[in-house]
């Protein structure tokens, strides 16, 4: 999994199989009981760490927050980086828009993308999120893209950044507005109703 940098370096060096515990747990925490509920003793009861092991490495409960969100940014990447081809762009576009190859998206990968109130006050956490979203579904606009191409289901000038951006913004208001989940159903109508007309619509007929 990539390593996200810290944002302080305040601190001496903790194992990194103890940070780790440390983070998931604040992300795990996060999700149940949300940011003005969650307790620094609670983070280290669950990861089973002592509150002097935790201040050896965050100073607060901001600090300790804002780097378990980081890591849950890059572990969204991490866990879609790799594009699967089906055969076909509808395909294509299904299995890979849903996270996890399938999965509904966990509460704990979600908590990137929970409105700032819910948050520290960390504006870089919120533009490297946003920079990570933007990264992830242009990487996956492009490869499907070329993979339709190949195969004559759209033409050259189907637009990989207008595939992106569509897919993103109805990604971040299904979760962010409608509070809902991005589950198979909901890639389904995304890709049925929208993607697939947009990017097929100069073809003359519809994807595969």
């Amino acid at each position: 999994m990539t390593t996200p940098t810290p944002a302080t370096s305040a601190g001496r060096p903790m194992d990194v199989h103890r940070e780790a515990a440390l983070l998931d747990a604040t992300l795990d925490l996060l999700a149940e009981v949300g940011y003005e509920r969650l307790t620094l003793t609670a983070g280290c009861e669950r990861a089973k760490a002592s509150t002097k092991t935790m201040y050896r490495r965050w100073a607060n409960k901001d600090e300790l927050v804002a780097a378990a969100l980081r890591r849950a940014a890059y572990r969204v990447v991490d866990q879609s980086a790799d594009v699967t081809a089906t055969g076909s762009l509808r395909g294509d576009l299904l299995h890979n828009l849903v996270p996890t190859g399938g999965a509904q998206v966990q509460p704990s990968t979600q908590v990137p993308l929970r409105p700032a109130g819910h948050t520290p006050d960390d504006g870089s956490v919120g533009g490297m999120t946003k920079e990570l979203v933007r990264l992830h579904h242009a990487r996956l606009a492009e490869t499907v893209l070329g993979w339709a191409r190949e195969r004559g289901e759209v033409g050259d000038d189907a637009d990989p950044v207008l595939l992106a951006d569509l897919a993103r913004a109805a990604i971040l208001h299904q979760v962010l507005v409608a509070d809902g989940q991005v589950d198979a159903a909901f890639v389904e109508s995304l890709v049925d109703r929208i993607l697939l007309p947009v990017l097929t619509s100069r073809q003359g007929g519809d994807a595969q």
